[in-house]
């Protein structure tokens, strides 16, 4: 009974006054090794103890609400996103109470993940409004962070992603007459990240492959992207990008053999998702498209529109089916 009570006792103190320490670390790091396989449910396993250890300590809410959106974004459905908004809100409650009593690097660090993660979720439903919002409050909790302690790693994924389409929209839409931004020390933080950091590093890197691959070096993109694959490879998450960065590499043969590999793997599925089985379609009848191969093409994109009964359940399949009806347009 007295052990009990005073492990009760260490628990609460720990996640009070040290909101990263070692059995924290573990338990988050097993849990991520099953997320970037998308083993959801054994992930959550761990991000769950952290809770139960530690619930006055947003580190469990925020992995669990990261995995959640992990999970709508991989399954192309919104099904648990009431979960998901509720924990963003007990990542805030909890942070904010941490920090009205005195400062702590990580309570804020969670904080103003939680605000980027949301920008991504928001962004992937479309509302662009929330997406700037959630953007830049994260991005700037988390440049403040770097400003105190240079050494916090994990923040450089956040504050890094941030300055970087911070700094392509400062480009791209001249416009918006948006000031700052560079992309080159965007680029520096995520591979610090990637390299020195406890939770951040494979989502760095993966967001390093998607920047390289839009700023033209292919050569660096390639290296990270295989190496991901190599420690990760039941990822779908990093073969979507894999196959991306080849469709962009205009390697349409290789891109097209990479999501055919992805529709086996959804078609596999006992609950099938069809809205990625109609978006690996369409990306094959793409690369056939560009290939010339014609016959090839319009069996993809015929396979496309079969997909359009389940519009409903998926709206995103009304999308993939008008491109791939412009496409058989051009064809016929």
């Amino acid at each position: 009974m007295i052990y009990s009570v005073l492990i009760t006792v260490c628990c609460f103190f720990t996640s009070v006054d040290n909101l990263n320490p070692p059995e924290v670390q573990v338990l988050i790091q097993t849990g991520l090794k099953f997320a970037y396989a998308e083993k959801f449910d054994s992930a959550q396993i761990y991000f769950d103890e952290v809770i139960k250890l530690f619930p006055e300590n947003p580190a469990g809410y925020f992995f669990k609400a990261a995995l959640l959106q992990l999970k709508m974004m991989d399954q192309c459905q919104y099904l648990e996103e009431k979960e998901y908004l509720l924990l963003m809100d007990r990542i805030t409650q909890c942070a904010e109470k941490l920090l009205e009593e005195k400062e702590n690097l990580w309570a804020q660090f969670y904080l103003g993940s939680s605000y980027t993660y949301r920008a991504v979720y928001a962004g992937f439903k479309g509302d662009y409004f929330e997406t700037f919002k959630y953007g830049v409050k994260g991005g700037k909790l988390l440049q403040n962070i770097i400003k105190k302690d240079t050494t916090f790693y994990d923040a450089y994924l956040g504050a890094g992603s941030f300055e970087y389409f911070w700094a392509r929209a400062a480009r791209y839409l001249p416009v918006l007459k948006l000031a700052g931004g560079d992309a080159n020390e965007a680029i520096r933080k995520l591979h610090a990240a990637s390299e020195k950091s406890l939770y951040s590093g494979p989502t760095a890197k993966n967001s390093l492959v998607f920047i390289y691959g839009e700023e033209g070096d292919f050569n660096k993109a390639d290296s990270i992207i295989d190496g991901l694959l190599s420690k990760y490879p039941d990822s779908r998450t990093f073969l979507w990008n894999k196959a991306e960065l080849e469709f962009n590499k205009k390697n349409y043969l290789v891109a097209a053999d990479l999501y055919n590999n992805l529709f086996s793997i959804y078609n596999s599925q006992n609950n099938k998702n069809y809205a990625n089985l109609a978006q690996c379609k369409l990306f094959i009848g793409k690369c056939f498209y560009e290939l010339k191969e014609q016959e090839k093409a319009k069996q993809a994109l015929k396979k496309v529109i079969s997909f359009k009964k389940y519009s409903d359940e998926y709206p995103q399949i009304k999308i993939h089916c008008r491109v791939a009806y412009g496409l058989l347009s051009r064809i016929f």
